[in-house]
């Protein structure tokens, strides 16, 4: 049958849901006559599979803690012996480490320790700061850290360092008063060991995690290893266990909950509850006067010792429902994974197509055009508002090539009060232009002239907007942006600045790509001034732009002008600010004075400063 074909029988969303909802109603129907006929279903199977479940979320939990560490420190070490990163790249290494510690909140502290025992490190304090060294060990605050990792440093330099992440064991930091574990790999440049690499984590936050899951009734959950030393348990969170550096740990008898201290030695038999438990990795535990199940699974990637993930609970709630095995309850979950099966295929009919559209309309919203056509759908309701939808992306599209669409999003944002009436703020205005443009399109076609400015102005777009700036017009070859227009900004001067220095970077990293092409590098004059402007609707009744005007604006463009006299045949870049800028953005150490000038359109002197020579 042929799309069109199928298209043609396209029922009703009422008639669907009618259908489902009466098939429903059948098998719901026939699953209570059964139970009323048999009695209840039998419980323990799906009590059993729910606990199991949750031990299984467990384990994943606990490997999401811990394996995104090694997979960094992995990661690391093989930039390091591909020389994509230098061992003394200090500001690269520390780079790096700080994203990965703001990407793993788990994680305590990232490093390189080399094998002349210096150390580079991003160690996140109690507070939540990050902070960055580089010093030898001995400076380590950490006496069993430092001694655990030159142990295993040297260790790693006698077995040759071939590289394979591994997790070390156990120790007690008594600075933050918690037992860690650190996942550790050496690293081997030219067949030579040249130190390792090492992310440290706290046990603390295991406990928090296994807590989320302990709210039914008496269940509770645990992490041990070595069959005897806890790893995990709520109690950890707000009781205080006898702790050091040969035991940073408790163990089972420490531990104060006397269920889990009989987990080994307190196990019985039962025969009929055994069977239905069905594996090796659960069984009865008599303790306090009851009885109670305990499910576990092993972990054995962690260390050279096992951990043990599970949990456990009552046994007498669901002892009576252990003697009721009958034929009912196969036929009742039947029943139930059918009705299962129907609810989620006629939900799927209408949730897939629904969320399309949905999501398609809030692309729509945000002014984001560039999404693929939405699917057609049998369902004749549900396909008519996809091809409307598709219908208006595709003449939005055209529309949003000619309007700022950060701009017309932020508007939308702030609501109509923030575009219906004028008002004057303090913004700061930066303009750049390029030199001698002019003289170089005279060499280029048109089409190279309209791609080299789409790439500048890509790339200063970019690092405008990164930093919470609008751009405000495209002028020829020049840019006009403005931070604090929208929103009141008190930072608008900072981000300003913040902008200014990152184009220069980025200038300079597209020049050297030009020098490699055989291509001319460009040169960049920019100026950045703050104070008072007006900012509304600007234009006649049609055309209008939501913009800013005034003296600030004026300032900020002669600043960027007043570059041809300060800048030499040599630099590719010059960024000049009033000290309105610098003392708004609070600059320590403030960049260097270029002087007092005086500017076309303004009769008192300017404070003029050199920003890009800021240190």
């Amino acid at each position: 049958m042929t799309p069109e074909k199928r298209l043609r029988l396209r029922p009703s969303i009422s008639f669907v849901l009618t259908l489902g909802v009466g098939i429903l109603m059948l098998l719901a129907a026939i699953a209570f006559g059964i139970a009323m006929l048999s009695g209840r279903l039998n419980t323990v199977d799906l009590l059993r599979e729910r606990n199991e479940t949750i031990v299984s979320r467990l384990v994943e939990r606990t490997k999401l803690q811990l394996d995104p560490a090694i997979q960094h420190v992995d990661a690391l070490a093989q930039r390091l012996e591909e020389r994509k990163i230098g061992l003394n790249d200090i500001g690269r290494l520390t780079d790096y480490m700080v994203a990965a510690l703001d990407g793993l909140p788990q994680v305590d502290a990232f490093g390189l320790l080399r094998n002349d025992l210096i150390a580079t490190r991003a160690v996140r304090r109690p507070g939540g700061e990050i902070i960055t060294l580089h010093q030898h060990i001995d400076k380590y605050p950490d006496t069993a850290a430092r001694s655990e990792a030159v142990r295993r440093l040297f260790l790693m330099e006698r077995q040759g360092g071939a590289r394979e992440a591994r997790w070390g064991d156990l120790i007690w930091n008594p600075e933050i008063k918690q037992a860690m574990i650190n996942a550790h790999v050496p690293v081997t440049i030219d067949g030579t060991f040249v130190g390792e690499v090492i992310a440290v984590l706290s046990l603390g936050s295991l406990s928090r995690l296994i807590e989320t899951d302990s709210i039914d009734g008496e269940a509770v959950n645990f992490i041990i290893y070595d069959d005897e030393h806890v790893l995990a348990h709520p109690t950890l969170l707000n009781h205080e266990y006898p702790v050091s550096m040969g035991k940073p740990v408790p163990t089972l008898d420490d531990i104060h909950d006397p269920v889990l201290r009989k987990i080994w030695d307190g196990r019985i038999e039962r025969r009929l509850a055994n069977a239905m438990l069905g594996n090796d990795s659960a069984h009865i535990v008599r303790a306090e006067g009851r009885e109670w199940i305990f499910v576990y699974r092993q972990l054995e990637d962690y260390g050279d010792k096992a951990w043990i993930v599970g949990r456990y609970f009552a046994f007498d709630q669901i002892e009576t429902e252990i003697k009721r095995l009958q034929l009912a309850a196969a036929v009742g979950v039947l029943s139930l994974v059918l009705s299962l099966l129907v609810a989620w295929r006629i939900s799927y009919l209408i949730r897939k197509p629904l969320l399309a559209i949905s999501n398609a309309a809030n692309r729509l919203r945000n002014l984001d055009f560039d999404a693929p056509p939405l699917d057609r759908t049998r369902l004749r309701e549900l396909d008519d508002a996809a091809q409307a939808i598709n219908a208006a992306n595709a003449a939005l599209h055209w529309f949003g090539n000619y309007v700022p669409r950060k701009l017309v999003s932020r508007l939308v944002r702030e609501g109509e009060e923030a575009i219906s009436i004028s008002k004057q703020r303090e913004v700061t205005v930066m303009f750049t232009d390029l030199v001698g443009f002019t003289a170089m399109s005279e060499q280029m076609h048109a089409d190279e002239i309209a791609a080299l400015l789409n790439e500048h102005f890509e790339l200063v777009t970019a690092c405008i907007e990164a930093e919470g700036g609008v751009v405000d017009k495209f002028i020829g070859d020049a840019v006009m942006a403005v931070w604090g227009a929208i929103k009141r900004d008190d930072e608008h001067a900072a981000r300003a600045c913040r902008a200014a220095m990152a184009i220069n970077r980025a200038m300079a990293a597209d020049n050297a790509r030009r020098r490699m092409l055989g291509k001319p590098v460009l040169r960049l004059r920019m100026g950045l001034h703050s104070g008072p402007v007006v900012i509304g609707n600007i234009g006649a009744p049609g055309r209008i732009n939501y913009t800013v005007v005034g003296d600030t604006v004026n300032s900020a463009q002669r600043l960027e002008q007043l570059g041809r006299d300060h800048m030499s045949e040599a630099e590719q870049f010059i960024a000049l600010a009033s000290a309105e800028t610098v003392e708004s953005a609070r600059l320590d150490p403030p960049p260097p004075l270029v002087g007092r000038m005086t500017v076309k359109g303004r009769q008192a002197a300017i404070e003029v400063y050199r920003l890009d020579k800021a240190d």
